[in-house]
């Protein structure tokens, strides 16, 4: 049965069909001031006072600082002595210097410990500083995914509310029946809801971001669209793993722990006994003046150092299963990635459509409706199944640049120049074999 439209409800419904449900485009700034915030900006501004990166920095400072406190060696003592006071004697006067010699060699490996602990220290502290970037990274997809989502809702919000709009007008003027009526008027005010959701989605996604950028949440610019990344050919799987054992900064923390550790139970088995003090100085007595030399020692009597010794081993045994265990994580981590890098890639043939797809469903459907071809039912399916197609399309441009960003962080390398992340080019490695 064909539908008789009058001319107003015409006009409404052909402009809901020039209107299809979508992404809208987003402005290039915010009062002609702020420039969009894509992925590469955040990173950049992240490097550059996010609390991530400063705090790695930090924690590499206290690292290095405290591995030098042991390797210090001893300051030399002077004293000055005057004896004899308030008696009839000549005072005695002493100047002497007390020099501490390492005659065991234990600072000598606490100084080699140093050493590795510095490089320990900033290898742990660059791989910290690739897991914040890489939560920068997250922060943004969530927050640009969010903010793209809530659009993809706002606009099918639009779409039904103009739709339960029409339909009353038709069923005021008994085109519909009531049914009709209740049915569209509730998918409008369900769609209102998941609006109100949608919002408060990206309001925390946006508050997140701003926190692992250092920004207030008013001072964050608005967010570029997203979209997805270039994909490129998957390396192949075992080259990245031998190469992210070579110079993954977390591997390297791991081998240098263990050559610090080893270091310190040198050190502190060579230090049953402590720093000989070498004396000399002068004596005046007597009104004379001569000189003196002496040699201290404190003897192991009550501590042997002992303790010293259990913790330096705990330790090296701490630090070996660490290393040994730094290999399997390397190779859990490359696999997965390097697995769902490839799948993803895979499917980006079909996903990449989702949304041009989703947005013809929409666009026929509208127009079959206004001809009369298509039921009210089958107009909010089509408008339902546009909407999950673009919001399969968002996932996926997310899970993507996700799966990228996994691998480039396991390998430690980037796969081109176009990724965002702050790492070596994966060409010149492989390349140069280093």
């Amino acid at each position: 049965m064909r539908i008789v439209f009058s001319s107003q409800i015409r006009r409404s419904l052909l402009l809901l069909a020039a209107c299809p449900l979508g992404l809208a485009g987003q402005t290039a700034a915010t009062g002609g001031a702020n420039a969009p915030l894509d992925l590469a900006a955040a990173l950049a501004v992240a490097r550059r006072s996010g609390p991530l990166s400063q705090l790695a920095v930090a924690r590499r400072d206290i690292a290095i600082g405290r591995v030098g406190e042991a390797a210090q060696f001893p300051n030399p003592t002077l004293e000055w002595r005057r004896e004899n006071l308030g008696s009839s004697l000549q005072p005695d006067i002493f100047a002497t210097a007390y020099i501490p010699l390492d005659i065991t060699g234990r600072r000598i490996a606490l100084r080699q410990a140093r050493s590795a602990g510095t490089s320990r220290a900033t290898a742990d502290a660059e791989a910290e500083r690739r897991d914040g970037e890489l939560e920068v990274a997250r922060s943004w997809l969530r927050a640009a995914s969010a903010d793209a989502g809530r659009d993809i809702v706002r606009k099918q919000y639009e779409a039904l509310r103009e739709i339960a709009t029409v339909d009353a007008q038709r069923l005021r003027e008994g085109l519909v029946s009531e049914a009709v009526g209740l049915r569209t008027s509730l998918e409008a005010d369900r769609a209102r809801v998941a609006l109100v959701a949608a919002n408060a989605e990206f309001a925390r996604a946006r508050t997140q971001l701003a926190r692992v950028l250092g920004l207030d949440d008013a001072a964050l610019p608005p967010l570029a669209p997203l979209s997805a990344p270039r994909m490129p050919l998957a390396p192949d799987s075992l080259a990245v793993h031998t190469l992210a054992l070579r110079i993954r900064p977390d591997v390297q923390a791991r081998a240098s722990a263990l050559r610090e550790a080893e270091r310190k139970l040198a050190a502190e088995q060579r230090g049953l006994f402590g720093d000989l003090q070498l004396q000399g100085g002068t004596k005046q007595t007597s009104g004379f003046m001569t000189g003196q030399v002496g040699v201290g020692m404190p003897l192991p009597l009550f501590n042997r150092n002992s303790a010293a010794r259990q913790r330096a081993a705990g330790e090296l045994a701490e630090a070996r299963v660490l290393h040994a265990d730094v290999a399997r994580v390397v190779a859990g981590s490359v696999g997965a990635s390097w697995h769902t890098y490839v799948d993803v890639r895979a499917a980006a043939a079909d996903a990449s459509t989702f949304d041009a797809r989703g947005r013809e469903i929409a666009r026929i459907a509208r127009v079959a409706y206004l001809e009369g071809h298509a039921t009210l039912t089958e107009l909010l399916d089509a408008e339902r199944a546009a909407s999950d197609a673009m919001q399969a399309h968002l996932r996926w441009a997310a899970d993507a640049w996700l799966a990228r960003l996994e691998l480039e962080r396991a390998i430690g390398a980037r796969l081109d120049a176009d990724a965002p992340l702050e790492l070596p080019l994966l060409s010149s490695l492989l390349t140069s074999g280093s």
